[in-house]
């Protein structure tokens, strides 16, 4: 009796559920969104174009220290190289986002550089760096942008707001595409601001310093 009344229910249910979509025609409610996206979609959207900036302002600096200005080749293939990174982490937040069902929008400049205590307006603080305020310049944008991954990762943990918007997902993304880089990359600018420093320090060696520190870069990077 008891199987037969476990059949008839189970029966009810698949009936109910078919009914269900057979009654929904509104396509535009089947998504792929899920847990707590919703929640911190407008913070990717933003982050996704603080990226995008942040690409194109690296490859700006890069080029400041190129064989037709500075002649820093260790300078232009440590900044190239960020701006490939933060290019390529654009491209793989729009695939995030499209798979977790956002649109997103390239909307124009977050004005990341203007952040910056460098005391220049607009761009100018990129193409007017020298070795060492460049490498400043690099560190402190790479806070700002440090600083905001983690804001977005908070803002779904378990631990914010009684877990709430709660996203595993999310956290996960960030910590394995993004915030694993920003420390890395963060600590590797600030011992180059520090060995340089020192080599500007001695002003009998100073030039040499530098050009040597140039092809450690080069060859590291």
């Amino acid at each position: 009796m008891k199987f037969f009344l476990l059949t008839v229910a189970l029966v009810a249910g698949l009936s109910t559920i078919q009914a269900d979509q057979s009654n929904a025609t509104d396509i535009s409610s089947f998504t792929a969104q899920f847990s707590a996206i919703n929640h911190i979609k407008d913070d990717l959207q933003t982050f996704t174009n603080q990226q995008l900036e942040k690409s194109y302002d690296f490859l700006l600096l890069s080029s400041t220290f190129d064989k037709y200005e500075l002649n820093r080749p260790g300078f232009e293939k440590l900044y190239r190289k960020i701006s490939d990174k933060a290019w390529e982490d654009t491209v793989g937040l729009i695939k995030y986002q499209s798979k977790r069902g956002l649109s997103v929008s390239l909307d124009g400049t977050q004005h990341v550089v203007s952040q910056l205590n460098e005391g220049k307006v607009g761009k100018a603080s990129l193409v007017d760096s020298d070795e060492l305020s460049s490498l400043k310049l690099a560190l402190g944008y790479e806070k700002i942008l440090a600083d905001e991954s983690h804001r977005i990762h908070k803002k779904i943990s378990h631990a914010h707001d009684k877990g709430v918007a709660y996203d595993p997902d999310v956290a996960h993304y960030l910590d394995e595409e993004i915030i694993e880089y920003q420390s890395g990359v963060i600590r590797k600018l600030t011992g180059y601001i520090h060995n340089l420093h020192s080599i500007i320090e001695e002003p009998k060696t100073k030039d040499m310093g530098i050009h040597m520190f140039d092809e450690y870069l080069d060859k590291v990077e």
